[in-house]
Order: structure tokens, then sequence, then C-alpha cells
């Protein structure tokens, strides 16, 4: 779906899932669909489609952000939602990165702010995606810089340009610390040439963890870094055998259980979070990778506290978008987007185009839509059309989409 981790190989097939539903019944009363302007700042929520949020987020446990990656409009209506949703006691940020990188930038955002996380970045674009982007962020940030996000996935193929040295800081001996810095200089000049497939965590085989972890024995810290690098090597390694099924299997079964451990361990009884991941993960239902992901477990676990999921796409429909693409020395670009969904939709349900105007962001509810188009148009549509309709609360879009703002587009 989405060009970070087409790159990567972190999600490679698509797969339509089934439909329960393959002809249409009896025209149900008809529901009028909503198109309402919505705005979003620092301050919260505005516009009619900003008071339509507001007023589901009074019961919602969770606030699942589905995106596409690479715009800034998406953790801008994050962070809105994020001070709306605060009304109601505290609340988590669950981010798409690993927990020790987490850790690694929760670091730097307390001892110097974004400016710590852009230094640290300068040569290793690549060793995180998506909080390597200013908007992302600054959303982090507004979460007791970082003390209160939650990094709930499988650490990046780039990250040992950065572990590494966080691992040579707690090496026992010169042996070591120069094994570690080698890995390091060989995957930060691997990717600088845009060269995955030959990168540590692409190549590393078990015996090298074992050999890790035993010159680590002593060391807890060590340890665990080391132990979530090999949890992310046997994922890539899936990937790059073809397993793609197995490999969206395992991502799923580590996001949820580093999910679960993170919620367990909070204070509160029911702790609120906000979610902001690619639209796969945070959708109810079969993904377009034939799986269950992180958004089919909110839902159930909300209930179970009296409370619920609220589940919002950020899908544009034009403008620019920031995308991987390693070139002269960067790891990034910015270019045109191409819609991947939500023109099928609005063509499917005849809804005139001029109703998504030229500039601005608009609030689609997404069940009167989902109604209207259920039996053979809902099998019609394009996959991931379909899932954004069955999976879905509300659908935020754009035909003036701005790009991210990496951190390595500051340093030019």
């Amino acid at each position: 779906m989405f060009k970070w981790v087409h790159i990567v190989g972190v999600i490679c097939l698509y797969a339509i899932p089934a439909q329960a539903q393959s002809a249409d019944t009896k025209a149900a009363p008809s529901e009028p669909v909503e198109i309402l302007d919505i705005g979003f700042s620092d301050a919260g929520l505005s516009g009619p489609g900003g008071e339509r949020l507001k007023a589901a987020l009074v019961d919602a446990e969770f606030i699942a952000v589905g995106e596409d990656h690479g715009f800034a409009g998406s953790p801008r209506l994050a962070q809105a939602l994020a001070a709306e949703a605060r009304v109601y006691g505290p609340l988590y940020h669950a981010v798409e990165v690993g927990p020790v990188t987490m850790e690694w930038v929760r670091v730097r955002l307390a001892s110097g702010g974004l400016a710590a996380i852009q230094s640290g970045l300068a040569g290793k674009p690549f060793a995180f995606p998506f909080l390597s982007n200013r908007e992302d962020a600054t959303l982090a940030d507004g979460f007791d810089h970082g003390k209160m996000v939650w990094g709930i996935d499988q650490e990046f193929v780039g990250a040992p340009m950065i572990l590494m040295d966080e691992l040579a800081a707690l090496a026992p001996d010169i042996a070591d610390k120069t094994r570690l810095h080698a890995i390091r200089d060989a995957d930060i000049a691997a990717l600088a040439k845009g060269d995955f497939k030959n990168i540590w965590l692409n190549t590393a085989d078990a015996a090298q963890f074992f050999e890790l972890k035993k010159a680590f024995s002593g060391s807890q810290p060590g340890t665990a870094i080391i132990n979530a690098l090999a949890v992310s090597a046997r994922i890539y390694r899936l990937n790059n055998q073809g397993a793609y099924l197995q490999n969206n299997e395992e991502r799923s079964a580590v996001m949820r259980d580093y999910f679960l451990a993170q919620y367990r361990a909070a204070p509160e009884t029911a702790p609120r979070v906000l979610f902001k991941m690619g639209a796969y993960h945070l959708g109810r239902g079969t993904t377009p990778t034939s799986i269950y992901d992180l958004g089919s477990l909110l839902p159930g676990l909300a209930a179970a506290n009296s409370l619920k999921s609220v589940h919002i796409a950020y899908l544009p429909m034009d403008g620019m978008v920031r995308i991987i693409k390693p070139a002269d020395g960067k790891a990034t670009a910015v270019q045109p987007y191409e819609d991947e969904g939500i023109a099928a939709i609005l063509t499917a349900a005849e809804i005139a185009p001029d109703r998504i105007g030229p500039v601005g962001h608009y609030l689609i509810p997404i069940a009167p839509l989902r109604h209207a188009l259920a039996g053979k148009k809902l099998n019609a549509l394009p996959g991931f059309s379909r899932f954004v309709l069955l999976g879905y609360d509300y659908l935020v879009t754009t035909r003036d989409a701005m790009a991210a703002t990496a951190f390595e587009a500051l340093d030019e």
C-alpha cells in the first residue's frame, strides 16, 4: 500500500478479503452521506466535522488513526484529537516503531527536543520511519516528551545504525565495541546507496545473535536490545524468503504483544490510547494482507471496559506525499500523491466530485457509505476500498495534502 513499507519489504502482497454478502438485498432506507468541513490545530478540532469527532471521543478508550504514510496532515489530526481527548483523562500514544528505538527517541526528546532527534539522525535517515518526520516527532513530544508514547512495532530494518551505538556503550570489551561499530558503519554505507538487501538485519543469522547474547549475558539492557533485534530479523527473514503471509502474521503478533504489555503496565484500569499507524494495522476485519491486525483487537478490549474504539482513516485524494526514494545521499523525496481507493468509493456511491473542495479537509462518516454500497457494489470495489468501508468509522480526506517534513530535509 504505502511506499515506506514496500521498499523494505515489510508488506509485499495484497489479498482481497472474503465478503460475507455477494448479492444486493432489498434497498435499505437511505441515509444521507455527510461530507463535513473539518479543521484541526494544536488547540483541537473545529468545524462541523470536528464537532462530530468530539462527540465520538466521549466514551472512546482507543482512538485509532489509520493513514497512508508520508503526510503532514495525519499527525496534525492526531495532535488535535489528543488535545480533545485529554479532557477525559490521561492519554497514551502508540506508534509504529520498535520499543528500543522508542527509548532512543524518548531520551532525546527529554534532553534536547526535536533538535536532538534531528542531530541524532544526521547521516542515518533510514534508522527508523515516521518519527523521522518532524510532524510525527512533534506529536510524540506532546506526550510528556515521549514518556507516554509506546513503541509497539518490530525494530526497523535500519535500526542497527543507531542501536549498535547503544550496544557499544554497554559492550564488555574493545573487540565487541569494534564489531558493533563495524556493523553500524556497513549499514550506513549500504543504506546510503539504497541497498537494503545486504544490511545486517536482513543477513544476520541465529549464530550471530547467539554470539551477541553470549557477549552481553551480564547486561539486561544489552540483552533486551539484542532480543528485540532478533525478533525483527526473524520477521524480515520470512519476508525475504517470500513467506509473506507468515511475515505479516508474526509482525501483527509482535505488535499485539508489545501493545498489551504496555497496556497492562499502565497505572489506569482502562488506559486511553491514541494510535497513529498505517491504515492496514488499525482497521477492523481481515486486512488486504489477509490477516487480523491490531485494529481487530481494539473494539472487544474497549467493550470489556464498557467503552469503545473509534477508527479514523486519513486518506487524501490528491496533493503531495513524502516517499522513500534513495538518491544523492537522501532517503526520501516528495512527489504527487496518487489516490489508492477513496475516489473509487465516492464514484460507486454516486457522490459528486465537487463535494470535496480543492482545499481544506473533509470528514465523511463511513456507515452511510457502507450501507449504500452493500452487496454487489461493495464487492466490485478494489480490495483496499472495501477494507476502509468495512473497517473504519470515519474518513478524513483532502485534495490538497501536504507532504511530511523529514528531518533530513531540514538539514539541506
